[in-house]
């Protein structure tokens, strides 16, 4: 045995974590990003305990413990992109690379598995240098490109969280991937280091073994510890909030009862509330969390398809949106077989108002239930024949938005209960397209995003300060085009750079004439101090924006006082 202090403390810290987290995971008690936060901290000690073992020398005494080695090192990075899907709240994405990712582990669980059998066979397979080479050399720089590959993978999905706010204030997005960022910048550091004793072993052959390891292993075992105990208090408050938030919307939708339902539905539909009232929380509880984010016709549609009526067990629905230049009803979404992926629609078909059920619907704003369509005329067939269908209006105040259209291979398939669950989806779908078509803050275009940064930009550091500040200067800061900020300023604000900027200034300038500790300042340094270059823009500005000179209003102020 290879006994010094460095391996046996490193043995020991990861040992402890290991315990640790094996513990929790175990209890069940934790959510989904806490576990994978877990699972991520647990591996990566895995991998350094497979090498210190090696590094005491327990492999030699028991040489069946190496057939356990897993390339654990090529999951850790794949379970870190998982969490920060799962922290964003994005985790159906992950799902859709995860095998992706996990190709490099199946390759090297491969390759692991080859290895062992040619150590059991005495190298019969391939020869002992070569397998050194392969266990070393292959392994550790793949794996240290696939983590760096990985880092690469991680800032893209926070910087594209952030670039997308929705309805989100941009100062409360920077401070939820704030902690995030600090995780992925120090694994990012650490790698970098991890890549800098591969480069010291291979230009000083005099060195060799696990020694030059010590360091790094002691600062990833401290970064695990640290991240452990933060992020898991961390973790556990963001926890709590949704649980305080889930608590809350359970509270709402209980309240939510059939009185509240009246304005909306007929008696028919109101009795169907009753039979289907675990459906009917459920569509309220996501047109009420689900599609705060939402800010596209397109985005609303292609969510509620994948997110609401999926899960409805239907065989087929469209959702059609009326065009009032053509006067004909277009696919928008689908769910089923029209849905050909990235939101688009398999062979889209247009449908004149007034042709077809779903044309008709659209024409009179009443719902159709067709039990076989054979006996109506009036079908249009899409991709297959089916024997039944549904079409519901989509109107708010009368005002035909569109058509939410089922059919089924069924006859006689649906149900009081499919109408008014319908209606029920139709009505918020509405409310929720309207929305977004009058209130233009909801629509988050590039141009709210860097204005939001300007506005966190100049409140937060108050760059404004600097009286050379200048339209380049913040351009160059947003990293945008001089004349396409200018652009935004001037249809989100309504004034120019040079006022936008004034007016920061001017409330500067106000706190600091009210301010005590400023009394004794000369008028024009509170201008100076507050940014402005000159006595005579600070005057200007002030009297067009407050109404009064800064004279006249600390005067207004001391006499008031």
């Amino acid at each position: 045995m290879e006994w010094n202090p460095f391996n046996s403390l490193i043995l020991v810290a990861v040992s402890s974590l290991i315990l640790f987290c094996f513990s929790r995971i175990l209890s069940n008690k934790s959510d989904r990003t806490t576990s994978l936060m877990l699972w991520f901290i647990l591996f990566s000690n895995l991998v350094i305990l497979q090498v210190i073992l090696i590094d005491i020398g327990i492999t030699k005494a028991a040489p069946l413990l190496l057939l356990f080695y897993m390339p654990l090192q090529f999951l850790c990075p794949v379970i870190f992109i998982a969490f920060t899907y799962s922290y964003l709240d994005a985790y159906y994405r992950f799902k859709k690379i995860r095998i992706l990712l996990s190709i490099p582990f199946m390759c090297f669980f491969v390759l692991y598995i080859v290895l062992k059998i040619n150590v059991v066979q005495e190298y019969s397979l391939i020869s002992k240098p070569l397998a050194l080479w392969i266990g070393t050399e292959l392994d550790e720089n793949s794996a240290l490109l696939f983590s760096l590959f990985s880092a690469v993978w991680n800032y893209c999905v926070i910087r594209n969280y952030e670039a997308n706010l929705g309805q989100l204030p941009y100062a409360l997005v920077i401070k939820k991937t704030k902690w995030l960022k600090y995780v992925f910048l120090t694994m990012t550091l650490l790698c970098l280091l991890w890549a800098l004793v591969i480069i010291y072993l291979k230009v000083d052959d005099s060195v060799s073994g696990h020694g030059p390891y010590y360091p790094l292993w002691l600062l990833f075992v401290l970064f695990y510890t640290v991240i452990l105990f933060s992020g898991y208090a961390h973790l556990k408050e963001v926890d709590d909030k949704k649980s305080k938030e889930k608590r809350l919307l359970q509270t709402v939708n209980h309240n939510f009862d059939i009185k509240s339902l009246r304005t909306l539905f007929n008696s028919d539909a109101l009795l169907s509330i009753q039979e289907s009232t675990y459906r009917v929380t459920e569509i309220l509880e996501y047109f009420a969390t689900s599609l705060f984010d939402k800010h596209t016709e397109n985005e609303v549609l292609w969510d509620i398809v994948k997110n609401c009526i999926s899960k409805l067990n239907l065989e087929d629905c469209v959702i059609y949106t009326f065009d009032k230049k053509s006067n004909t009803l277009l696919q928008r979404a689908a769910y089923g077989n029209k849905d050909k992926g990235n939101r688009r629609i398999a062979d889209p078909i247009t449908i004149p108002l007034g042709e077809g059920i779903v044309g008709t619907v659209a024409k009179t704003g009443h719902w159709e239930l067709v039990g076989n369509i054979d006996t109506d005329q009036r079908y249009i067939m899409d991709d297959v024949r089916r024997k039944s269908e549904l079409a519901v209006p989509i109107a708010y105040e009368n005002i035909i938005i569109g058509v939410l259209d089922s059919e089924n291979s069924a006859r006689d398939f649906f149900t009081k209960k499919h109408i008014f669950l319908f209606q029920l989806i139709a009505k918020l779908t509405a409310i929720k397209l309207m929305q977004i078509k009058k209130d233009k803050e909801v629509v988050l275009t590039q141009d709210n995003v860097h204005f939001k940064r300007l506005k966190h930009w100049l409140e937060t550091e108050k760059s404004f300060l600097n009286p050379q500040l200048s339209l380049q200067m913040t351009s160059d800061y947003l990293k945008i085009s001089s004349g396409y900020l200018s652009q935004i300023i001037n249809t989100l604000s309504g004034t120019n750079f040079s006022e936008f900027i004034n007016l920061y200034r001017v409330e500067e300038s106000k706190k600091l004439l009210l301010d005590p500790e400023f009394s004794k300042y000369a008028i024009v340094a509170i201008g100076l101090e507050a940014g402005f270059n000159s006595k005579s823009a600070f005057y200007t500005a002030f009297k067009k924006i407050v109404g009064a000179t800064p004279t006249e209003y600390r005067q207004r102020y001391k006499m008031v006082s």
